[in-house]
C-alpha cells in the first residue's frame, strides 16, 4: 500500500519574469521519476504554462512538491502556499530553498519539509515512509520547531533513472529573443559537478558552499535516454561535460553508431582545445553548439578568479575551434572586482576578435555561502546588492546597465546580426523562415536600443 495517492510537482511562474518557455523542468521531472511505482499518481504543473495549478488538486491530493531554484520565484512560491490545502503534506526543495532554510519556514508556516541539496534519494525515502528523523539532507517541522538533519552526502547522477517527461502536456521550443525558430528543444543531464575553482562560481558547489565532485553517467546511459528523446535539437546542463575526455568519446562513437540525429548543444571549458580529435568527433556526432565561460578580456581579473587560462590561451583555443563551424556563445561578465569601464568595454572588440558569434553578459552576483564574500567584504568601495548583485561606489547597478548596453550595442552591429543568422543557417539551425524573421526583428530592436 502506498502512503501518497496523488502527487503534484509544481514549477513555480510569477508574472513579469523571463518565462524561458523553452526550458522544460527537468529537476522536477527527475523528482518525479525518483516517486514513479511509489505513489499512486503524479501530475506535473509547469506555471508557465499552466496558471491555475488548483485544477490539478484533486479530491485524492496528498502531497505537493515545490521546486524553487531562483531568488526571483520567492514571491511565487508564497503565492501558491497560501492557496493550497492544509491537508496536504508540502515539500519545497531546490537551490534557493536550500539556501533559505530558515527563512522559508518563518515566511511560510505551511511547510512540512524543506529538501536540502539533491532530492532524488530523499523523495524516495519521504514517499517510502522512512522515518523523517532518519532521513539526512532535511529540514522538517514537529510541531512549531523546525529540525535539521544532518547532510546528505553528495552522491552521483543516476545511470538508471531518467527524467519523467510522459507527465508534460506542453511543448518546449527553441526561441531567440523571443523569436520561435521552428524546433522543439529538450534538456539532459549526463554529469554533475564541476572540478575546477573559479571564484564566483557557485554551480560546482551546492548551495551550502559544499564542493560536488564530478561524476559522470556512463555512454551506455547516456546513449540510452538520447533515444527516447523526441526533441530534435537537445541542450546538455552539465557544469562541465568533458572532464573525462574518454567518456566524451565513447559518447560521440555511439551516438554515430546508433545513427542518432540530433543537434546538441552544451557548455565546455576551453581545456577541450588540446584534443582537437574530440572536437572533430564531437562535430561529426551532431554537437553544434558551445558556450565557453571566459569572463573577462583582461588578464589580471582570470587570475584573481581563478579560471586557469589567460588571454593568449583562449586566442590560440579559438583558433582551434575556427577549424570546425560550430556556434560559439561565450559569457562575460560586467562589474568584475577591480575593473573599470574601460577593461568591461575591451569585451565587444576580444569577442569579435576571437570569433565568438554571441555574447552572454551578465553582471556579477553572489549567494549567501559564496567565497566570494569574503572577496567583497575585503575590497574597499564593492558592497552585494539587495538582488545579490556585486557593485561599487563607482558601479552601481544603474551604471553597470548602462556599460553593458555600450558592451552589447558595440558587438551586435547590423553586420554581426547578419553573421549570426548565416551560421545558424549553415549548422541547420535556422529555417529560412524563421532566419529572415529574427535578422528583421533583431535589427529593429538593435536599432531601437541606439535611438533610446
Amino acid at each position: 500500500m502506498v502512503k501518497y495517492n496523488h502527487a503534484v510537482c509544481i514549477f513555480p511562474y510569477e508574472e513579469g519574469h523571463a518565462k524561458k518557455e523553452y526550458a522544460p523542468p527537468l529537476g522536477l521531472e527527475y523528482i518525479a521519476a525518483s516517486m514513479e511505482g511509489l505513489v499512486g499518481d503524479i501530475t506535473l504543473v509547469d506555471m508557465r504554462f499552466d496558471k491555475d495549478f488548483m485544477k490539478y488538486l484533486r479530491g485524492d491530493t496528498d502531497l505537493v512538491c515545490i521546486s524553487v531554484n531562483w531568488d526571483r520565484e520567492k514571491a511565487a512560491l508564497g503565492a501558491i502556499i497560501d492557496r493550497i490545502p492544509r491537508d496536504k503534506t508540502l515539500v519545497v526543495g531546490g537551490r534557493t530553498a536550500t539556501t533559505y532554510v530558515e527563512e522559508l519556514f518563518r515566511d511560510y508556516p505551511a511547510i512540512d519539509v524543506i529538501v536540502r541539496g539533491d532530492g532524488e534519494e530523499v523523495i524516495r525515502e519521504l514517499v517510502e515512509d522512512v522515518a523523517v528523523e532518519d532521513i539526512t539532507g532535511i529540514s522538517y517541522k514537529n510541531g512549531n520547531k523546525v529540525i535539521h538533519n544532518p547532510p546528505r552526502k553528495l552522491t552521483s547522477l543516476s545511470d538508471n533513472i531518467f527524467p519523467l517527461r510522459k507527465l508534460r502536456r506542453n511543448k518546449y521550443c527553441l526561441s531567440l529573443k523571443r523569436i520561435d525558430l521552428g524546433y522543439n528543444i529538450d534538456f539532459m543531464a549526463t554529469s554533475r559537478g564541476c572540478p575546477f575553482s573559479c571564484k564566483f562560481c557557485t554551480f560546482s558547489k551546492n548551495p551550502l558552499g559544499e564542493k560536488r565532485p564530478w561524476s559522470g553517467r556512463s555512454p551506455e546511459s547516456v546513449i540510452a535516454e538520447l533515444k527516447t528523446i523526441e526533441a530534435e535539437m537537445i541542450m546538455l546542463v552539465d557544469d562541465n561535460f568533458a572532464v573525462d575526455l574518454e567518456r566524451v568519446e565513447q559518447i560521440c562513437d555511439l551516438i554515430q553508431a546508433e545513427g542518432i540525429k540530433k543537434l546538441l548543444m552544451l557548455a565546455l571549458r576551453l581545456e577541450i582545445c588540446e584534443r582537437p580529435d574530440i572536437l572533430k568527433k564531437m562535430y561529426e556526432a551532431g554537437f553544434r553548439i558551445l558556450s565557453f565561460g571566459i569572463e573577462s578580456a583582461k588578464d589580471k581579473t582570470l587570475k584573481e578568479i581563478n579560471k586557469g587560462f589567460d588571454i593568449s590561451s583562449v586566442r590560440k583555443a579559438f583558433q582551434i575551434i575556427a577549424k570546425y563551424n560550430f556556434y560559439i556563445h561565450s559569457y562575460f561578465i560586467v562589474g568584475n572586482i577591480g575593473e573599470n569601464e574601460e577593461d568591461m568595454l575591451k569585451i565587444s572588440g576580444f569577442a569579435k576578435e576571437i570569433g565568438i558569434d554571441t555574447l552572454g553578459l551578465s553582471i556579477l552576483r553572489t549567494e549567501k555561502y559564496s567565497p566570494l564574500n569574503d572577496v567583497i567584504k575585503d575590497t574597499d568601495g564593492y558592497y552585494i546588492g539587495a538582488d545579490n548583485g556585486v557593485y561599487s561606489q563607482k558601479y552601481g547597478k544603474k551604471e553597470l546597465k548602462r556599460i553593458r548596453k555600450r558592451i552589447h550595442n558595440r558587438f551586435y552591429t547590423p553586420l554581426q546580426c547578419l553573421k549570426i543568422a548565416r551560421k545558424n543557417y549553415s549548422i541547420g539551425l535556422f529555417r529560412l523562415s524563421s532566419g529572415i524573421k529574427w535578422i528583421l526583428v533583431y535589427l529593429f530592436r538593435s536599432l531601437m536600443r541606439r535611438n533610446s
